[in-house]
C-alpha cells in the first residue's frame, strides 16, 4: 500500500527484519494487515523490486507531472523507467514524446536531490526549437542555456546557473568545454539525444562523451535508430550504459552478430539483433502504434544552420531589399517575390533570373536535418521541397543513404503513375523529393508515416492539401511531421500557415521585418 501524505509504502512481509537490515529508511510497525513501512524513494523502491515487491515508481505518486501538456500513459512508463536505471535506453521512435518525458524525469530526480545538474547532449537542428522550448513548455520553473557560439560564448554559458546545459553533439570537442563539464561535479545527469550518433567508439565524439562518464553520473541514451546500419552499432552504446553486457573489444562483438563473407563483406549472423537487443539493456522502447492515446498527427520543428555562402548571399539582397524601400513603395506582389528569391536562398538553390536556371549554394546543414528526420521514421518518408531547382542535388545526395524518387513537374503522367505504385507497393523507394504543386490533390501516399517540409510553403491552401496525401482513410500509422528552418523569416511563414494568415498584408509585415533587421 502506497501512502502518498507521509511519501511510504507499506507492507505485510513474512522476514521485515531482513528488509529493515537491507532499507535503513524503514521501521517496523504494528498493524492488522501490515508490519513494515518503507519511505518511497528510489534507492528504496530499486531495493524493494529486487527482492520481489510489485512497487510502483515514486514518479507516479509524487509528482504533479508540471507544464502545459498532460504526459500520455505511455509517456509516464517512460519517465518511470528513466528514474529506477541510473543508466538507461529510451529506445522509443521519433513522434512518441521521448523529450517531455525525459524533462519531467530529470525534473523529478532534481526535486528529490538525487540529480543536481542536467547535459542535454543534442544534434545542431534541435538545440533550441525542441529542448530549450520544451522545458521553457514543460518545466516553466527550470533554468535552462543553450551552449553554442565562439569559444568564449560556450564556456560563459557553462558558468551560468542553470538546471540544465544543453550542448550540441560535437562541441564535447572542444577542449576547454570538455574540461569545464568534467570538472563540474554539479553535472550528474547526461541525456544524450540521437544516441546513435556515438555509435562510433573510434571517433573522437564517442571519446569526449566517454570521458565524461563518471561511477556517479547517470547516463540516458535516447534514440529511435539504435542500430542504423549493422547489429555492431549496438557495442559501443552498450558499453557505455552496460558494458559487462557486451564483450570487452568490439572484434568480438563483430564475430558474435556478423559473418564474414569476403575480406570486406560481412552480413548478420540470423540471432544477431537479437545479441544487439540484450547489450542494449535496460531499455524502454514504444512505437507510435503501440501508443494508444497519441493523437494522430506529431509535429516536430527543427533548425537548420546556415552556410556561410548563404549568409553572405541572404545580406546581399537584404540590402538590396533595404535600398529599393527607400527608393519607392513596395507592393504585395514586389515584396512576394524578393521574399521567395530570400527563401531560395535559405533552400540552398537561387533562380537566376535570365537563364531560368538554379545556381547552387552550399546548403549540408539543412540536409543533414532533413537526413536525420528520414532516419529516425518508422516508415516510408515524403519530403515536400518548395523550390524545384533544389530537388535534383538533393535527390543525388539522398540516393547514397536511402532509395528515392522525384515527383515534380518534369516528371511525366505514366512515370510519376510508376513511382508512385512503387511507393504503394514495393520496399522502393523509401523516399519521395516532391514538388508540392504536384501533390496537391488527389494522390493517396497513406504508406509513409513521416512528413517533412524541407522549407515552409507558401500557400495555406497547398500546406493543407499536401498533409492530407498521408492523413487520409486508410492511414494505420501514427504520423510525424517535420519542419525545417534556417531563419526566423521561415519561422514566421510557417506560423502564418498555421493561423492561415498567409495574406499579402502579411506578406508585406515579412518584407519590412526583413528590411528592418540590422
Amino acid at each position: 500500500l502506497v501512502h502518498p501524505q507521509t511519501r511510504s509504502v507499506l507492507l505485510n512481509a513474512t522476514d521485515p527484519l531482513a528488509i529493515r537490515e537491507l532499507v535503513p529508511k524503514s521501521r517496523l510497525v504494528k498493524h492488522d494487515d501490515y508490519n513494515i513501512v518503507v519511505k518511497h524513494d528510489i534507492e528504496s523502491t530499486a531495493v524493494l523490486r529486487n527482492l520481489g515487491f510489485d512497487v510502483p515508481a515514486p514518479i507516479l505518486t509524487n509528482y504533479d507531472w508540471p507544464g502545459k501538456y498532460k504526459p500520455f500513459s505511455h509517456q509516464k512508463t517512460m519517465a518511470e523507467f528513466l528514474t529506477l536505471h541510473p543508466r538507461v535506453f529510451n529506445l522509443s521512435e521519433m513522434g512518441t514524446g521521448k523529450t517531455a518525458s525525459t524533462l519531467w524525469a530529470a525534473d523529478y530526480l532534481m526535486k528529490a536531490g538525487v540529480v543536481r545538474r542536467a547535459l542535454i547532449l543534442s544534434p545542431l537542428s534541435t538545440l533550441e526549437r525542441v529542448w530549450k522550448n520544451d522545458i521553457f513548455d514543460v518545466l516553466m520553473h527550470r533554468r535552462a542555456v543553450v551552449v553554442h557560439g565562439s569559444r568564449q560564448k560556450r564556456l560563459d554559458a557553462l558558468n551560468m546557473d542553470v538546471d540544465f546545459y544543453i550542448l550540441n553533439h560535437d562541441g564535447l570537442q572542444i577542449q576547454d568545454v570538455h574540461d569545464h563539464i568534467r570538472r563540474n561535479p554539479d553535472i550528474n545527469l547526461i541525456i544524450v539525444d540521437e544516441a546513435s550518433m556515438f555509435r562510433n567508439h573510434d571517433t573522437n565524439r564517442f571519446k569526449a562523451l566517454k570521458g565524461l562518464v563518471r561511477d556517479d553520473v547517470r547516463l540516458w541514451l535516447l534514440t529511435g535508430t539504435p542500430c542504423p546500419n549493422a547489429p555492431t552499432d549496438a557495442w559501443a552504446l552498450a558499453r557505455l550504459v552496460s558494458p559487462a553486457r557486451v564483450p570487452q573489444f568490439f572484434g568480438t562483438f563483430k564475430r558474435e552478430t556478423m559473418s564474414q563473407v569476403t575480406q570486406y563483406k560481412w552480413r548478420p549472423r540470423p540471432e544477431a539483433y537479437d545479441i544487439a537487443f540484450n547489450a542494449m539493456q535496460p531499455a524502454v522502447r514504444f512505437k507510435k502504434a503501440d501508443c494508444l492515446d497519441l493523437p494522430p498527427v506529431m509535429y516536430e520543428d527543427r533548425d537548420a544552420p546556415l552556410t556561410k555562402e548563404q549568409i553572405r548571399a541572404f545580406n546581399e539582397m537584404r540590402t538590396i531589399m533595404q535600398a529599393e524601400a527607400k527608393d519607392r513603395q513596395i507592393t504585395a506582389v514586389n515584396a512576394a517575390d524578393k521574399i521567395t528569391k530570400l527563401r531560395q536562398i535559405l533552400c540552398g538553390a537561387v533562380k537566376d533570373p535570365e537563364s531560368e536556371d538554379y545556381v547552387t549554394l552550399p546548403h549540408g546543414p539543412r540536409f543533414d536535418v532533413m537526413l536525420e528526420a528520414i532516419n529516425n521514421a518508422s516508415a516510408k518518408v515524403l519530403v515536400i521541397i518548395p523550390f524545384k531547382g533544389i530537388i535534383a542535388p538533393l535527390a543525388k545526395a539522398l540516393e547514397k543513404h536511402h532509395s528515392c524518387a522525384v515527383i515534380n513537374g518534369d516528371v511525366t503522367p505514366r512515370l510519376r503513375n510508376k513511382i508512385i505504385l512503387d511507393f504503394k507497393t514495393q520496399p522502393d523507394p523509401h523516399v519521395l523529393l516532391c514538388h508540392p504543386k504536384v501533390m496537391a490533390h488527389g494522390l493517396n501516399l497513406t504508406e509513409a508515416d513521416t512528413l517533412v517540409f524541407y522549407a515552409p510553403i507558401y500557400s495555406n491552401d497547398e500546406f493543407q492539401q499536401v498533409t492530407e496525401r498521408f492523413n487520409r482513410a486508410g492511414q494505420t500509422r501514427k504520423m510525424t511531421i517535420v519542419r525545417i528552418a534556417a531563419h526566423p523569416l521561415e519561422w514566421s511563414i510557417y506560423r502564418m500557415v498555421d493561423d492561415k494568415k498567409l495574406t499579402q498584408d502579411n506578406i508585406l509585415n515579412l518584407y519590412k521585418s526583413v528590411t528592418s533587421t540590422k
